[in-house]
């Protein structure tokens, strides 16, 4: 593996960012990390590292980034694939040649309202010179700070009878954050990795309604769950989104009738990507949840 003394990161606070650290500590790298944050992030979650300084600011600041790359070896990115832009200007202006960029499988989708821009992105990055490394995961999952399945979890946890969209027969993949993050480490470390753009998933892939159910049992739940019609969950979406729900609008009715599901050998076989279940993962986040007194 490569060897840095000083390894840069964005996100660090985010749903992935919290398990890198011991991601790359696990792999045996014993060097510095510098960590930009925002002046309103909340840290308290950070591993008690004596080798991690953090550096307030933002990604979208010159400065910032700046004083985030000065003497980092390789910068690894997982605030926003949307400011990658900014981050390869100042990679280039401060001499920072070996960055990993975290995009996202939403970029294939043909409902996801910012797929072009992902796909736009993505090639300003193939474009960029610098020896990146793309990984694409799907819905990541795996505390209360992800934006998809916890609020499921939820609703499963309040509601004994749950809508299922359409069919309930699409089929998902999502990656859970641990696994995401040793993924995101591993590469940033392995030399192959350098030029390459790997999908990442779960385990298998999984129906929408047979992720419900797990969900359920995770809970200890006994829920029935009731198909809507899918022209009926649109309109629902269209009044939701309309009245500013957070919970359903008509991209998320739309993408539950796509199925989301990936290839990840290429990462297996460069990276030794070994994800875990849905079953297994959402045990810890429903653990999660519960610890912080959410469910």
């Amino acid at each position: 593996m490569t060897k840095f003394n000083l390894i840069a990161i964005t996100g660090i606070t985010g749903l992935t960012g919290r398990f890198l650290i011991p991601c790359f500590r696990d792999l045996g790298y014993r060097g510095r990390f510098k960590c930009l944050v925002r002046p309103t992030s909340d840290t308290g979650g950070l591993p008690l590292d004596p080798e991690i300084e953090l550096v307030v600011g933002d990604c979208r600041e010159e400065a910032s980034l700046g004083r985030l790359l000065e003497g980092a070896d390789a910068l690894v990115h997982v605030a926003g694939i949307g400011t990658a832009e900014n981050v390869i200007a100042a990679c280039r202006r401060m001499g920072t040649r070996r960055v990993v960029f975290v995009n996202t499988t939403g970029m294939f989708s043909k409902y996801r309202q910012y797929a072009a821009e992902y796909r736009r992105i993505e090639g300003e990055i193939l474009r960029s010179g610098l020896d990146y490394t793309i990984i694409r995961p799907t819905m990541i999952y795996g505390n209360a700070r992800d934006h998809n399945i916890h609020k499921l979890v939820h609703v499963v946890n309040r509601f004994p009878i749950v809508p299922v969209i359409g069919s309930g027969r699409a089929r998902l993949q999502p990656i859970y954050a641990q696994d995401l993050a040793a993924v995101i480490a591993r590469a940033t470390l392995e030399p192959r990795a350098v030029g390459q753009a790997y999908n990442v998933a779960g385990k298998e892939p999984i129906e929408y309604l047979d992720l419900l159910k797990c969900i359920a049992a995770a809970l200890g739940k006994r829920r029935f769950f009731i198909k809507v019609p899918y022209p009926l969950a649109l309109l629902a979406g269209y009044i939701a989104e309309k009245a500013g729900s957070s919970l359903v609008n008509v991209e998320r009715v739309r993408r539950m009738s796509e199925d989301r599901t990936f290839d990840y050998s290429l990462a297996a076989k460069d990276l030794g990507f070994a994800p875990r279940s849905f079953q297994e993962g959402i045990k810890l986040e429903v653990a999660a949840m519960r610890r912080e007194g959410l469910i």
